[in-house]
């Protein structure tokens, strides 16, 4: 990538790298190492990105509601890591015209995916938290997805993690019904507490306590569909 675009992608992001590497390292697709095996790919940046993105929201949302319990605040900050939020943010930043990868993927318009854009955006936070350190990540972060009340008011309009994963189970032909299983119940009748299993077929997805038992589904559908959309599992079919 030339240094030209890359002091492009710097003003519209809104930081400036010391080390212009680790940006360009961010933008690599996996497929780019096809014929470039040499060339560190973003992966790595990506797994550390999403765990800066993950505390910056944490402690965010922890001081926009003083009042909020543990189920409602990771039920905020769903709505913030869904990967079609995040890849709304990479679309508006201009990060699909950025990504390399291999002739075969751009023709496919793999730039063009969620999932792409996803693992761009959380590079990109990795990289820049390298880079400047936590400050200027949480900078970028924060000016990207903008004002967070505003759009949780919209969001969680339309959020619905349940109604979401349904979709996908239909979507991938499983025949298996969900389950939603109370797998402990604890603490006095005033203030109980509840953990969900989420089951389909023989297999546990995910797993979910809050002080309600519909904030537990949701928060065990939420890690169902991360789990499913990014294929770390076998196939349930």
């Amino acid at each position: 990538m030339s240094v030209i675009n890359l002091l492009k992608l710097e003003k519209t992001i809104g930081y400036q790298f010391k080390n212009q590497s680790i940006l360009e390292c961010a933008l690599i697709h996996p497929s780019f190492n096809e014929h470039n095996p040499s060339r560190e790919n973003n992966q790595r940046l990506e797994f550390l990105g999403d765990s800066v993105i993950s505390l910056i929201l944490t402690e965010a949302l922890y001081t926009l509601f003083p009042q909020g319990d543990e189920g409602a605040l990771s039920k905020k900050r769903a709505v913030f890591i869904r990967g079609s939020f995040q890849a709304k943010i990479a679309r508006n930043l201009g990060l699909h015209k950025h990504i390399l990868m291999s002739k075969s993927e751009l023709n496919r318009k793999g730039n063009l995916r969620n999932s792409t854009l996803e693992d761009s955006i959380e590079a990109l936070v990795g990289a820049i938290y390298l880079d400047g350190g936590i400050f200027a990540a949480q900078e970028c972060v924060l000016n990207w997805f903008g004002n967070l009340l505003k759009i949780l008011d919209k969001e969680e309009m339309e959020y619905n993690p349940k109604g979401q994963l349904q979709e996908l189970i239909q979507e991938q032909e499983i025949k298996d019904k969900i389950k939603y299983q109370v797998a402990k119940e604890s603490g006095p009748a005033h203030k109980k507490s509840f953990e969900i299993d989420l089951i389909i077929g023989k297999k546990t997805l995910g797993s979910g306590k809050a002080k309600t038992k519909k904030e537990a589904e949701e928060i065990a559908a939420l890690k169902a569909l991360k789990k499913l959309r990014s294929k770390k599992l076998s196939p349930l079919k």
